[in-house]
C-alpha cells in the first residue's frame, strides 16, 4: 500500500520544506502537490525539495476549470501544469470541470463542452507523458465546482483515452453506489484514491473530517481496496481549516499509524 498526503492540509503558515519534513518523518513516501506550493518554491526549487526527501509526487492539483462560471483558482495555464506534472514525474494530473451554469448552457451543453475539453486535454498530456485524472464531484457542488458527478459518467467520459484515469475522492463519491463497483470491477481506470472522512458541520453542510473521525467505514473498506488490483496511491486530501484543534503533524502521523494497522 503506497500512502501519499496532499499539500492543502497546509495552513497559509506551514512552509513547504516543513510539511515535506513532517511527511517524510512519518513514513509516506509521496505527497500530493499543489499551485500554492510552486508559487511558494518555484517549479525547480519544489523539484529539488522533493528530490531531497526522496519522495513521488502522487497529483498535481489541479487544471481544467472549464466552465464559465468557474473562476480559476491559481494562475497557472493547463500548459503550464501538463509541463509541471511532467517536471515533478506525477503520477496524475487533477482535473476540475468547473460547475454548472444555467444562465449560459444547458445541462447536456455543460457535459458536451467538459467532455471535448477532458479530450483535449487528455490529447496534450500524452505529448508530456502525463496522466489525466477526472474526479467527479459531489451533486452539492454541482453548481460551484463541478458539474460531472457519478462515477459512470466520468468513466464513460475518460474510457476513450489510454492517459486518462478516474481520481475518487471519498468526499465527493462516498454515497455513489458505483464506487465499491469500479474498486472490485474496473479499477484499471483509477489513477488515484483520495480519502478523508465526512461529516455535518453546525450548519449541517457536508464537510471533510480526519480518517477516525466520522461516518464513513473504512475498517471495511479500506480491506477492500487492498484485496482489489489496485496497485496506485492512496492520498490523504483534507484541508487546513479542516484539523480543528488538531494540527497538521499530528493529523499526518494519525493517518500514517491508522492505515500501516491493515497490513499487520
Amino acid at each position: 500500500m503506497k500512502l501519499s498526503i496532499n499539500h492543502y492540509i497546509c495552513s497559509e503558515e506551514i512552509a513547504f520544506r516543513d510539511f515535506i519534513q513532517i511527511v517524510s518523518d512519518a513514513g509516506i513516501p509521496a505527497i500530493g502537490v499543489t499551485c500554492s506550493a510552486i508559487e511558494e518554491m518555484g517549479i525547480d526549487n519544489l523539484k529539488s525539495c522533493i528530490s531531497d526527501y526522496g519522495l513521488s509526487v502522487s497529483s498535481l492539483n489541479s487544471a481544467g476549470y472549464f466552465t464559465d462560471c468557474s473562476k480559476r483558482p491559481n494562475r497557472y495555464t493547463d500548459q503550464e501544469l501538463i509541463e509541471f506534472s511532467a517536471m515533478l514525474n506525477a503520477d496524475i494530473l487533477c482535473v476540475i470541470t468547473g460547475g454548472l451554469n444555467l444562465q449560459t448552457q444547458s445541462l447536456s451543453e455543460t457535459h458536451e463542452c467538459v467532455s471535448k475539453k477532458i479530450g483535449e486535454l487528455a490529447e496534450n498530456g500524452e505529448r508530456y507523458g502525463v496522466t489525466v485524472g477526472l474526479e467527479p464531484i459531489n451533486p452539492t457542488d454541482i453548481f460551484s465546482k463541478g458539474c460531472i458527478n457519478t462515477i459512470s459518467h466520468a468513466l464513460e467520459i475518460i474510457r476513450p483515452y489510454q492517459n486518462a484515469k478516474l481520481i475518487l475522492d471519498f468526499y465527493h463519491s462516498w454515497w455513489d453506489e458505483g464506487l465499491l463497483d469500479i474498486i472490485n470491477d474496473n479499477v484499471q481506470h483509477i489513477g488515484l484514491i483520495q480519502i478523508c472522512n465526512i461529516g455535518l458541520d453546525k450548519n449541517k453542510n457536508l464537510e471533510r473530517r480526519t480518517i477516525k473521525d466520522g461516518i464513513i467505514d473504512f475498517q471495511n473498506i479500506i480491506p477492500k481496496i487492498l484485496t482489489s488490483n489496485y496497485n496506485q496511491k492512496i492520498e490523504l486530501e483534507i484541508f487546513g481549516e479542516h484539523l480543528k484543534t488538531k494540527n497538521t503533524k499530528e493529523v499526518i502521523n494519525e493517518f500514517s499509524l491508522y492505515m500501516k494497522n491493515f497490513l499487520i
